[in-house]
C-alpha cells in the first residue's frame, strides 16, 4: 500500500524573502504578507459563512474584501493578469451573469449583482492563488463550526437580543433556520475533515455527532439528507491512504452505495421523504418549495436562451412573483433551488457555462483524491457534492457572496495545481 500526506505539497514562493514583510514599527513587529493573506482568508470565511450577520459586519466586510482585491490588481497588475487568464473558466459563468444585464427584465439589479457575483469570484480566485489548499479547509471549517457553536449557545442562554427575518425568526447568528442547517452540515463535513488531518479522527466524528441537534433546530429536511451524506465520506477517509487500483474501486463503490441507496428506497415503495416530512411537521410541499419550482418551470420555458437577467426575476411585478409572496412566502426572493435560479435568470446559455464549471471541478477533485489520497484532497471533493446535492433544495451555487460558490472556483484551481495544470505566478519586479 502507497503512503500519502495529509498536507498540500510546498509549493514555490514568487519574489525573495525581503519582499515579503511589511514593516509596522522601529519596535521590530513585522507583518507578513502571508499573515496578510490569511486575514483576508478569514473575513471572506466569516462573510461568506454569514457568522457576522447578527454583529453587522457583513456589508462592511464584503467592502473590506473589495477593497483588498482591487488593491491587489493595482499593486500587480501582470501578476493578476497572468492568474485571470488561467482562471477563465470560473469567471466564465460570472461573465454571462453580466451579459444578461443587455436583455434583462431589470438591467440596475443585473448589473449590480453580477458585479457582487464577480467580485465574489474573484476574492476566491485570490485566496486559490494565494493560500495553500489546507489552510483554506481549516478556515472554512473552523468558522462555520463557530458560528453553529455560537447560535447553539444562544438558543440555550440568549445572549444575543431577540430579532426576526421574513422569513422567521433568527437562529443564532444567522438570518435564518435554512442558513443554520447548511452551515451546520458544512461544520460536521470540515470537522470530519480535520479530525483525520489531524490524526485526531474520532474527535472530528464526535464534533460532527454533536452538530445533530442544531438539525434539530434548523428543522431542514434538505440538511438532513445531505448530512446522511457523511456516512459515505468517512469510509472514504480512512480508505484514502489505499494506492492505486484499490483506493479508485473503493471510492467508486462508496460513490455508487451514495447514488444507489436512494434508488433502492424508491423501489422499495417506501415514502422515505414523506415520513422525513411528517417527523419534521412540513407538508408535502417541501413548505412551498413544488410550487416555487411550478412557477420557476414556466419562467424557464417564457426565455429559455437566456433567461430573464441574472437576479433580475424577484425585483419586477409579475404574476408569478406575486402569488408566491401571497400563498407561500411573503419575504422569498429566490426559487429555494439553484439549478431553477440559474435557469431562470440566464436560461441554457448560463447553464452550458456553469454546468461546465461544475462538470470540471467534480472531476478534478476526483483526480486530485485519486492521485493522492489527502484529506484536503477529500474535503474539497465532498464539499462540492454535498453542495451539489444541497443546490436542489435551496440557493448555495451561483450566487453571490456565497462561500460554497467561492469553494466551487478555489476547488477548481486548488485541484488544478495539484494535477499540474495551474502555474503559480511569481510576483513581477
Amino acid at each position: 500500500m502507497t503512503m500519502t500526506a495529509d498536507a498540500d505539497p510546498p509549493r514555490p514562493q514568487g519574489g525573495n524573502a525581503s519582499k515579503t514583510t511589511l514593516r509596522r514599527n522601529r519596535g521590530g513587529f513585522w507583518l507578513t504578507r502571508g499573515q496578510i493573506h490569511m486575514g483576508y482568508l478569514i473575513l471572506a470565511a466569516m462573510s461568506g459563512t454569514g457568522v457576522v450577520y447578527r454583529l453587522g459586519f457583513q456589508s462592511p466586510g464584503w467592502m473590506a474584501l473589495y477593497a483588498l482585491t482591487v488593491l491587489w490588481f493595482l499593486r500587480d497588475w501582470r501578476q493578476s493578469a497572468k492568474i485571470i487568464w488561467q482562471a477563465w473558466p470560473v469567471l466564465l459563468p460570472c461573465l454571462v451573469a453580466m451579459a444578461s444585464t443587455l436583455w434583462s427584465v431589470n438591467p440596475l439589479v443585473t448589473a449590480y449583482r453580477s458585479f457582487q457575483l464577480t467580485m465574489t469570484t474573484l476574492i476566491a480566485i485570490r485566496i486559490a492563488s494565494a493560500i495553500p489548499a489546507h489552510r483554506t479547509m481549516i478556515v472554512v471549517s473552523l468558522t462555520s463550526a463557530i458560528g453553529v457553536v455560537f447560535s447553539y449557545l444562544n438558543s440555550v442562554v440568549t445572549f444575543l437580543a431577540p430579532a426576526y427575518h421574513p422569513n422567521g425568526a433568527l437562529k443564532g447568528i444567522y438570518m435564518h433556520k435554512n442558513s443554520l442547517a447548511k452551515a451546520t452540515v458544512n461544520a460536521a463535513h470540515g470537522l470530519v475533515s480535520l479530525g483525520f488531518y489531524w490524526r485526531m479522527a474520532v474527535v472530528g466524528l464526535v464534533g460532527a455527532a454533536l452538530m445533530i441537534p442544531v438539525l434539530g433546530m434548523a428543522q431542514s429536511a434538505g440538511a438532513y439528507v445531505t448530512f446522511a451524506i457523511l456516512a459515505i465520506y468517512v469510509p472514504v477517509l480512512y480508505i484514502r491512504r489505499w494506492g492505486g487500483t484499490a483506493r479508485r474501486v473503493a471510492l467508486v463503490f462508496s460513490l455508487m452505495v451514495l447514488f444507489l441507496v436512494p434508488l433502492v428506497i424508491v423501489l422499495s415503495g417506501i415514502d422515505a421523504l414523506g415520513l422525513l416530512l411528517e417527523k419534521l411537521g412540513k407538508d408535502s410541499t417541501l413548505t412551498g418549495r413544488t410550487v416555487i419550482w411550478a412557477f420557476g418551470l414556466e419562467e424557464i420555458a417564457e426565455a429559455p436562451l437566456g433567461g430573464v437577467g441574472f437576479g433580475a426575476f424577484w425585483s419586477v411585478p409579475s404574476y408569478a412573483r406575486l402569488y408566491i409572496e401571497a400563498y407561500v412566502d411573503e419575504g422569498l426572493y429566490w426559487f429555494h433551488n439553484s439549478y431553477i435560479e440559474l435557469m431562470v435568470g440566464n436560461g441554457l446559455l448560463g447553464a452550458v457555462t456553469f454546468f461546465g464549471l461544475l462538470i470540471g471541478v467534480v472531476i478534478r477533485c476526483f483526480q486530485w483524491y485519486l492521485q493522492d489520497g489527502s484529506v484536503t484532497a477529500g474535503y474539497f471533493l465532498f464539499y462540492i457534492l454535498i453542495n451539489l446535492v444541497a443546490a436542489l433544495s435551496d440557493n448555495v451555487i451561483y450566487n453571490e457572496h456565497s462561500i460554497r460558490h467561492m469553494l466551487i472556483a478555489m476547488a477548481w484551481i486548488y485541484a488544478g495545481r495539484a494535477l499540474g495544470r495551474w502555474t503559480d505566478v511569481p510576483r513581477s519586479g
